[in-house]
């Protein structure tokens, strides 16, 4: 059996910076999605009787256990693929696996390695740098556009403007087909989050100071009102926040702190689930974000208890995410909650208790307001046990030869839960 190197993630013990500063989302998702993060140089690689590749850095790699590594430019050319790293002996060493096993015992040129994005591609950026457009390589046709914007103003510059010292968010919304940065003003493209009546509502800024209204699908990566709620005119406290980016081509989740806190990070993500549904003509996409009720800055916004504000933690109505309403009659029409099918709210402080060790869990079904059984959310689950005040951070965790990683997730009625995510199998 070949080694899994499909699913990878990322975190900010690796270096990388999401802190209150207009564009760290838009560069971190570069990074992640798109570019990978590279190694300092490599001064000295084997091969061991296993198979496994050594490599030695100049400098410290920031890389965790179970990372994605492709390796680029040596010689022989088997040496060029992706790897799961196995081992971390030191700050500047590794030991890969890899995918495809390494017949030849030597190595006679060595490159250059990276940790490996999650495999997507910039498909249009705006001059500003403030915008960007990201696909799946090489994708299917039920693969969306993911837009996500930062601008501050509307297109005119006057008509709406959003002051920088505010809570920082992205908006963010799928769509089925672009042919600009721009282009979100035809009806006849399917959306998500959507209103067919106003196609341009998730991207729309009107207005100025507390009265501005920016955005309605919104990914805050800086805010003040975590926890008790509260409006975006406050602003956020400097500092670099905790975050996990996890996923593959398919579908990724962005869990991420808004404050200086480990423990409380908001479940973000979108992509395609795995449809119970023929998903040919209405396609199978998932989108968790907070979709506030009230949209001016200056509305006291509860960001984790307000419907589709804390996916799969709380109560029904806050642990629903987004989806496409199934009609393939009237395929434009509006988005619809979904919702996950699970034993409680509490993934990782179960009200099952049915085993102490962390690789208890159980995939995530989920149906939509008509009572229709939509698929499964693609790596995340349910954590089934109950001793997530155990985990403060993101944890990686080997199981026979099955990898996962334990994250911890922000409930207003219980702080210490937590997510599993299944990332693949080690050979």
């Amino acid at each position: 059996m070949a080694t899994d190197v499909d699913v990878q993630y990322f975190s900010h013990l690796n270096g990388l910076t999401l802190g209150n500063n207009w564009g760290d989302l838009i560069r971190l998702l570069d990074k992640a999605l798109v570019t990978g993060v590279d190694f300092t140089q490599i001064t000295a690689a084997s091969i061991d009787a296993q198979g496994d590749v050594h490599i030695t850095l100049y400098a410290a790699h920031n890389a965790m256990l179970f990372q994605v590594v492709e390796l680029s430019s040596f010689s022989p050319a088997s040496l060029n693929q992706k790897y799961r790293i196995k081992g971390v002996p030191s700050a500047t060493e590794l030991i890969l696996k890899p995918h495809t096993a390494i017949v030849e015992t030597s190595i006679t040129t060595v490159g250059a390695g990276k940790l490996a994005s999650l495999g997507y591609e910039v498909i249009f950026r705006d001059t500003n740098d403030v915008k960007r457009v990201y696909r799946a390589k090489n994708p299917s046709a039920q693969h969306p556009f993911i837009r996500v914007d930062e601008s501050l103003t509307s297109p005119d510059g006057t008509s709406g403007i959003y002051p920088s010292t505010y809570a920082k968010f992205a908006m963010v919304g799928l769509l089925e087909h672009m042919n600009h940065i721009d282009d979100y003003k035809n009806p006849d493209v399917l959306q998500l989050p959507f209103d067919p009546n106003d196609p341009e509502k998730n991207w729309r800024i009107t207005g100025s100071n507390g009265g501005v209204e920016r955005g309605w699908s919104r990914w805050y990566y800086a805010n003040r009102g975590i926890g008790t709620g509260g409006d975006d005119t406050r602003t956020p406290i400097n500092g670099d926040r905790f975050f996990t980016l996890i996923g593959d081509r398919d579908a990724f989740y962005f869990l991420n702190s808004y404050d200086l806190t480990s423990r409380d990070k908001k479940i973000n993500g979108c992509g395609l689930f795995d449809s119970a549904l023929e998903s040919s003509i209405v396609p199978n996409w998932f989108l968790m974000t907070h979709i506030p009720t009230y949209l001016n800055a200056n509305s006291n916004s509860q960001l984790y208890t307000e419907a589709g504000a804390s996916p799969l933690t709380y109560n029904k109505d806050a642990a629903c995410f987004f989806t496409t309403k199934h009609d393939v009659i009237y395929r434009l029409s509006g988005h619809i909650k979904a919702h996950p099918i699970i034993p409680d709210y509490f993934t990782g402080n179960s009200n099952l208790n049915l085993s102490p060790t962390f690789e208890a869990c159980l995939s995530i079904p989920f149906y939509d307001d008509f009572n229709k059984i939509r698929g499964t959310l693609k790596y995340i689950n349910y954590a089934a046990y109950s001793n997530s005040q155990d985990v403060s951070d993101i944890t990686p965790l080997l199981s026979d030869q099955t990898i996962y990683i334990i994250d911890t997730c922000y409930n207003p009625n219980a702080r210490y839960t937590c997510v599993n995510f299944y990332i693949g199998d080690v050979s």
